[in-house]
């Protein structure tokens, strides 16, 4: 059958729907019957499947109107398309019937092909139209997604003048955690539950839209009294849900004033204030108000200048000390922002900073942080001062940006600078919020030189959890461990990471340090480096200068304890480390970490790496081959050094992810010894030397 939608024929005389019922069947499923009652029946069970019904005006005696109203009435109903008929032609019973909200008028006799194609048209119409307000819906909940919330906030305002409404953000503060613990149809589930809680709630001209992922808006009518008893009632029926842990509710209230106001700009003042009690225990609604609103302005004021301020140099670079416990010398320092505003003055950074972490702008102004510091470490070096290694703030929000090592590389190289110059501070925080996106990227790190820290560690929920994946080399604790009142409790737990932190081979720095009582704590504990104002308070460059040039410093940056790195017993060769690898990333991490030791060559594939070979063989230590590659693999380069004499004593390291079949391949071939991607370094500098010495020493005894 060419249509399998259903059409109901409601009609008194049996011959005028048997006749149109027959030519019917040929198209679509068809019930046809001489009474409403029955026809009541049929639509109560069979709805969803009708795709119209063929009403007859007289039908059962009656007027098929009154079936025609109750239809239009009823939400199960109401969506049917509905052709009237009727006997004679009346001008008036049409306009009627179709007021009434009939899709459709026909005259009898029947002629089958009109009713056809009638029934065509308005059963096409009615599926268009559904999909459209399908597409109104959130598909997960069914309530109004953002675009049309909006449009339609604004045609009730419009309808409703002297009505007060409201606009409620509704916020589940914690809902990713219950996502991680307990799935992600668990979390649906949560959502849906909500829908119908917010739905009893709402009554005529109200609606509920949904923002994001756990966010709903709800526009509602303004009583104060009513919306905190529903609000209070919303909070406990939701933390019924079979959930086994508590779901944190944040609503934020915007009664709106002016009407004018895009709808958007009305749904983030609500956003705006749910966040004011964002992690206060037991408050779960908070009302727009002229503090929020100066706070937005002041807000946006700083949005308005930041890029000028960035071009006109008004944020500054200070210089905090950093001091080993043990021999109270400088050992680092930290570099921190500071903002000349040319009318507000010196700006603490806990002003501007959180605002720029918000809005994206935090990324320039920590390239220009990173740049300026390395641009001070390069006239220091050049004017030969004394340097120790500057840690800089890199924000989640640059470790999310796929260009940032090349960047951070970039800036590097421009100052004639190495990797070790400069230490990464990465808040713990960043790692709880992205761990394996923030952990792949460190290791990276790590692998081209850089030391990395992590910052305020005991400010996230899992810290310990943690510490176990996160490839880090300094742990620099939260300063509230040690200007807390330090008693028992606080020392114990101060020790215990300090304890920690030494067992897993990372040094402690302790931040915000300002008596002689803590140093005296910390130094019992064991702690490597301190850094706050009982030493030295942030100062500018030329300050800092001169600081250093009157203090000891540690001789090199390697006195910082390094996790067990063990000094390498061959110098520096005359000889080339060929790094055979399609990708550039790879090829960069290899050739920081061996230029110290080798002149170092790059090929993408086996056939430029082979054109080389042929021409320069008697200069190569050594050859780091990966075995996957574009027009050459590894596998067909290994079989074209084999086959001459000539290249056999070019010691080849196989490196790969390759399973346990691949590596055996590749030392059939006459690989030296293979080392598995993702790379670690001291793994890697450990067989790289046992390798190059083994080639040297043959090469000895065959001369």
């Amino acid at each position: 059958m060419a249509n399998t939608k259903t059409v109901l024929i409601v009609d008194g005389s049996s011959s005028d729907r048997g006749n149109v019922a027959a030519f019917l069947e040929d198209y679509y499923n068809v019930i046809d019957t001489g009474s409403t009652s029955e026809a009541y029946g049929i639509l109560n069970v069979d709805h969803k499947n009708i795709g119209a019904v063929i009403l007859d005006i007289t039908s059962d005696g009656t007027y098929g109107e009154e079936m025609l109203n109750f239809m239009k009435k009823e939400e199960n109903l109401s969506n049917i398309p509905v052709i009237m008929t009727a006997d004679t032609e009346s001008e008036e019973t049409e306009i009627s019937a179709l007021s009434a909200g009939a899709s459709d008028f026909l005259y009898k006799p029947y002629s089958p092909v009109i009713v056809k194609k009638r029934l065509d048209n308005i059963i096409k119409l009615n599926e268009n139209a559904s999909m459209a307000n399908d597409l109104q819906k959130d598909r997960l909940t069914g309530v109004c997604p953002e675009e049309v919330f909006c449009q339609k906030v604004t045609r009730l305002l419009e309808e409703n003048p002297s009505v007060d409404y409201a606009i409620v953000y509704s916020d589940i503060e914690n809902f990713g955690l219950i996502k991680d613990l307990f799935g992600e149809n668990a979390g649906n589930n949560i959502l849906v539950y909500m829908t119908r809680v917010f739905k009893h709630f709402i009554s005529k001209d109200e609606l509920c839209g949904r923002l994001e992922t756990g966010n709903f808006v709800l526009f509602l009518k303004y009583d104060k009294e009513t919306l905190d008893e529903n609000l209070e009632s919303v909070v406990k029926i939701i933390n019924d849900f079979p959930v086994s842990m508590n779901i944190m509710l944040r609503f934020g209230v915007y009664k709106i004033e002016d009407r004018t106001m895009p709808v958007q700009a009305m749904s983030g003042r609500a956003v705006l204030t749910a966040g004011t009690i964002r992690g206060r225990y037991g408050q779960y609604v908070a009302y727009y108000n002229k503090e929020i609103w100066e706070k937005q302005m002041y807000e946006q004021e700083i949005i308005d200048c930041m890029e000028d301020a960035l071009r006109q140099k008004q944020f500054m670079v200070y210089f905090q000390p950093k001091y080993d416990l043990g021999s109270e010398r400088v050992a680092g320092a930290e570099a921190l922002v500071r903002w000349q505003h040319p009318s507000k003055g010196f700006m603490n950074p806990a002003e501007f900073i959180p605002i720029f972490e918000k809005n994206g702008f935090i990324t320039e102004l920590d390239k220009y942080v990173w740049d300026t510091t390395c641009c001070y470490i390069e006239t220091w070096i050049k004017n030969g001062y004394p340097v120790v290694p500057v840690s800089v703030n890199v924000s989640r929000t640059d470790i999310y940006n796929p260009d940032f090592i090349e960047i951070i590389l970039g800036i590097i190289h421009k100052h004639n600078l190495e990797p070790e110059n400069i230490h990464l501070e990465i808040t713990e925080t960043a790692y709880t919020d992205n761990p394996e996106q923030i952990i792949e990227v460190v290791k990276q790190l790590k692998l081209l030189g850089f030391v990395i820290e992590m910052d305020d560690f005991g400010s996230g929920y899992s810290s310990l959890n943690m510490l176990n994946e996160l490839p880090i080399d300094i742990l620099k604790l939260d300063m509230g461990f040690v200007q807390d009142d330090m008693g028992t409790n606080s020392n114990n737990i101060l020790s215990f990471i300090i304890g920690l932190a030494k067992w897993m081979d990372y040094a402690v720095v302790a931040e915000g340090i300002e008596t002689e009582e803590q140093i005296q704590i910390l130094r019992n504990m064991d702690c490597n480096f301190v850094q706050g104002y009982y030493y030295a308070q942030p100062m500018p460059p030329d300050e800092f200068e001169a600081y250093m040039l009157r203090h000891n410093i540690l001789d090199r940056i390697d006195e910082i304890p390094d996790a067990g790195m063990e000094e390498f017993k061959f110098e520096k060769s005359q000889g080339v480390m060929l790094i055979v690898d399609d990708l550039a990333l790879n090829r960069k991490i290899l050739s920081t970490s061996f230029s110290s030791y080798f002149k170092i060559v790059e090929k993408e594939n086996g056939a430029e790496a082979f054109e080389y070979i042929k021409k320069n063989y008697k200069n190569i230590d050594v050859i780091m081959l990966d075995l996957v590659m574009p027009v050459m693999d590894g596998f067909t380069l290994m079989r074209h050094i084999g086959s001459d004499e000539k290249y056999k004593n070019i010691p080849i390291i196989v490196t790969s992810q390759g399973g346990e079949k691949s590596v055996g391949k590749a030392f059939s071939l006459g690989a030296s010894d293979f080392v598995e991607k993702p790379y670690n370094l001291r793994i890697i500098l450990h067989r790289v030397q046992n390798v190059v010495m083994a080639s040297r020493k043959q090469k000895d005894i065959e001369i």
